[in-house]
């Protein structure tokens, strides 16, 4: 792990903070939750996955409690691969909207997007944040630079936007198949798509850290500004809840991120 994300621990809650972003900030692991189904245990945040509604929310107030953010006030996506960032304000809180992505200039506005080896992206610039759900439908849609205007709707700069992607699948284990390279060449132009994709024998792998990094600078956030966690989920799989490493039987984690 890089510098700029610590690993806190407060009362047995795991998470990752990065320290460039100076406002409430986590990457929730899969530990210090009260989830107990074996392949839920311990820190499961997602709602629809057979879990006990109270363990969940009692996982939320940890999280809150944590990092420092009133889990009442948190706005939820249902995520649904798209590129879609919603502006959301105080009457949200609470509410699930069909969506990959939120941005806020309101305090106390909790935004939170979940992940299981997709890619969650949390953007700050003063008096402005964003959190992102990136799939790779997500990514090649470019969901994170619809965040970055979005956010520069409400006043912010791109230059002065700071971005933490935290963990998530990396290229050493996201093997793709020829129809996801097709997609990805179509959407972003084949020289663009290529060098985020590697071919190892008879095999392809995609990076969507360098592809997201790429696509962010493109959108006008300095590289400089864009800090990235180097664990891969489904390397570190009793770490992380990881779809690929457990075979689609598995929690959620969360990101969040307010003012």
């Amino acid at each position: 792990m890089n510098n700029s994300f610590i690993k806190e621990n407060k009362n047995g809650v795991v998470y990752f903070r990065c320290t460039e972003i100076s406002t409430p900030n986590g990457f929730s692991t899969r530990l210090g939750g009260a989830s107990v189904q074996p392949h839920l245990k311990s820190m499961n945040l997602g709602k629809n996955l057979g879990d006990d509604p109270v363990l969940v929310e009692e996982n939320y107030r940890r999280m809150g409690q944590a990092i420092g953010f009133n889990e009442k006030n948190i706005v939820f996506t249902n995520q649904i691969h798209s590129n879609t960032v919603k502006y959301v304000v105080e009457k949200d809180i609470g509410k699930t909207y069909d969506c990959d992505g939120f941005v806020t200039d309101k305090k106390d506005v909790v935004l939170a997007v979940r992940t299981a080896d997709c890619v969650p992206i949390l953007l700050y610039t003063k008096g402005v944040v964003g959190a992102v759900h990136a799939g790779w439908r997500g990514t090649a849609a470019s969901i994170q630079a619809n965040a970055v205007k979005e956010m520069v709707k409400l006043g912010a700069k791109p230059q002065e936007i700071k971005v933490a992607i935290g963990a998530c699948i990396h290229k050493c284990c996201y093997e793709v198949g020829t129809d996801f390279c097709d997609t990805l060449y179509e959407l972003l132009g084949r020289e663009f798509a290529s060098r985020h994709i590697e071919k190892r024998g008879a095999s392809v792998y995609c990076d969507l850290v360098s592809l997201n990094r790429e696509m962010l600078v493109m959108a006008g956030v300095k590289e400089e500004n864009i800090f990235c966690s180097d664990d891969c989920t489904c390397c570190n799989s009793d770490l992380y809840f990881s779809h690929r490493a457990s075979k689609g039987k598995r929690g959620v984690m969360s990101a969040f991120i307010s003012l």
